[in-house]
């Protein structure tokens, strides 16, 4: 029960993203290690959170298409793995579903309860009450966050027995087949996020990070503190530069008027 509160708690902030600001508290690489230190394993929750978030990593809202919750499947899919004893492969073949029934589940909340605070808002926003307006602006998004908080807490103390059991009577051949998807799966979407970021002016440098760890056997911490290292430079250069255009400017100008 304890575990249960401690998922309900993490949910609670990951959901407050719909609140605060796009802060990216939700996201599985942020969850997972949350989800794995609150349940004693942050090596699993490192793994899992990584991994699920390069499979969703090119999920994204267009219009009103909205993409499976992967707030509710990335902490679902990570507590329910760890607490069965389960690797990366089974956290991302429930975390889909899981994702996909929270949707449903959040489509339903903002349908009818949302739209019914909005109501309320746009009536105080008539009359002129501003401290109305600006309460259930609050309420409403603290309110969903409550809500699938609960709903995570309570599918994580009611699930895992029932994860364990369906683990048990799955045959090994669709666990290989999944292990196979859990490694197809979030190189697909490593591979959507560098079609729309890999370009003629940042390939050189994935490129260089690639020969770095590939050939120098440079470690990932390496490689991106590298990378800080050449953004500062950078940053340094591109500062540097508007002072100098300033300062020949300035010295012109000064011949010009001896002249």
């Amino acid at each position: 029960m304890q575990q249960a509160l401690i998922v309900g708690i993490i949910a609670f902030i990951g959901f407050l993203e719909c609140g605060v600001g796009n802060s990216m508290i939700q996201r599985p690489i942020v969850m997972g290690p949350l989800v794995g230190l609150a349940l004693g394993d942050l090596n699993t929750g490192l793994q899992i959170g990584a991994t699920l978030e390069l499979a969703f990593m090119g999920t994204q809202a267009i219009g009103a298409a909205l993409p499976p919750e992967i707030t509710a499947g990335g902490i679902l899919g990570t507590a329910l793995a760890i607490s069965s004893g389960a690797g990366v492969d089974v956290a991302l073949t429930l975390a889909l579903p899981i994702a996909t029934l929270a949707l449903l589940v959040k489509n339903a909340y903002y349908l009818i309860v949302r739209t019914a605070m909005l109501h309320v808002s746009d009536r105080c926003a008539a009359e002129g009450n501003v401290r109305g307006v600006e309460f259930w602006h609050l309420f409403s998004f603290l309110s969903y966050a409550f809500v699938m908080a609960i709903i995570c807490g309570a599918a994580f103390a009611a699930g895992a027995p029932a994860v364990q059991a369906f683990l048990d009577v799955i045959p090994q051949f669709v666990k290989s087949g999944l292990t196979v998807a859990a490694g197809i799966l979030p190189a697909l979407g490593f591979a959507l996020l560098g079609s729309m970021l890999v370009n003629k002016d940042v390939a050189p440098y994935f490129f260089l990070g690639f020969l770095l760890a590939a050939y120098l056997e440079l470690p990932v911490l390496g490689v991106a503190l590298l990378g800080v290292l050449l953004v500062l430079l950078m940053l340094k250069g591109n500062l540097l530069a508007p002072a100098t255009a300033v300062s020949a400017t300035t010295s012109e100008e000064l011949e010009d008027e001896d002249f």
